[in-house]
């Protein structure tokens, strides 16, 4: 007989106290608290990692009190011709400036606590606030995660994967699978590439692939030939051979990105604030405990504006793939 089968057969041996209670049932309910091991470390709910904040890189620039965002872009245009002497028709050059205007959104949520929870927490030695701020931070972080990819619907707000302004290429063969060709892909991700820089005539040379993570998947386990160099993927070899990009990125939020919703969409560009910024002119903000009763509501705000292409040939999507 073990200790616990031990003690378990004393204590059905006291019988009943005077209340008529079997002194067992109070005992062994005790014991098995006791021999119940809690371990300390909590096992939390695991959320994606956000990546729009590195993604498109964050500007602060704004002033929280700003409900729009206005930036200028300048221009120029005249071309010299050859002239003869005492010409008198010698071509002029000038300068023209266009505003773009996104508007700021504010988006909040709160978290509140009572007297008895907050006795309760420190009883148990739980945190109980603590965590209800970090899972009040976390809703309004996941928005401005939705924010930066897809802006808001109706709202004004454009993300950095729903740009209006971002050429499409087409993908030449498209549907990717494990049994579609390296070479096939590798053509895609090329053509994709090629035309952001034939369009802004080198100006900006794209260095970031944004992929869904599906067609990651398979760029980083389909091998490139499965006669040679069988340890080269398509993600290594891509990286390794084209001259511009040097970074490949996935995202599941890409994953039903393109233009009707439903598929799929690659995001090449270049990675610079010279070309997009994510605008968050507040950052994650608390506002002091509103006291009602015998409870506490603390409301938590930010405001953001989307993700702003100040070059939008710089930039290139792939629906399709």
């Amino acid at each position: 007989m073990d200790q616990l089968q031990h003690l378990q057969f004393l204590l059905n041996s006291m019988g009943t106290g005077p209340d008529g209670q079997r002194w067992d049932d109070k005992f062994t309910a005790a014991l098995s608290r006791q021999l119940e091991f809690v371990k300390a470390r909590t096992f939390d709910v695991v959320y994606p990692e956000m990546k729009a904040r590195r993604f498109f890189p964050v500007s602060n620039e704004a002033d929280s009190g700003a409900e729009t965002i206005t930036y200028e872009q300048w221009d120029s245009f005249g071309m010299a011709n050859v002239i003869a002497n005492y010409a008198d028709d010698i071509p002029e050059s000038d300068v023209l400036v266009e505003e773009f205007t996104a508007k700021v959104k504010g988006f909040a949520s709160s978290f509140k606590w009572s007297i008895q929870d907050l006795r309760r927490s420190a009883m148990a030695n739980s945190n109980l606030q603590s965590r209800k701020a970090m899972a009040a931070r976390r809703s309004v972080e996941n928005r401005l995660e939705d924010v930066g990819a897809f802006g808001v619907l109706n709202g004004g707000l454009t993300g950095g994967l729903n740009n209006a302004n971002i050429p499409v290429t087409p993908a030449p063969v498209g549907n990717w699978t494990l049994l579609t060709p390296a070479d096939d892909i590798i053509n895609d991700l090329n053509t994709l590439v090629d035309a952001i820089v034939v369009a802004n005539k080198e100006t900006f040379l794209p260095d970031t692939l944004i992929v869904p993570t599906e067609k990651f998947s398979i760029l980083a386990q389909k091998r490139v030939s499965t006669t040679g160099d069988t340890g080269t993927t398509i993600l290594q070899q891509f990286v390794a051979s084209n001259p511009y990009i040097n970074t490949i990125e996935s995202w599941f939020k890409a994953r039903l990105a393109d233009a009707g919703g439903t598929g799929p969409r690659i995001m090449a560009y270049k990675r610079s604030p010279e070309v997009l910024s994510f605008e968050i002119p507040q950052e994650f903000e608390t506002m002091p405990p509103q006291a009602k009763n015998l409870a506490f509501k603390v409301p938590v705000h930010a405001r953001a504006a989307g993700v702003l292409v100040y070059y939008p040939l710089a930039c290139g999507y792939m629906d399709g793939t």
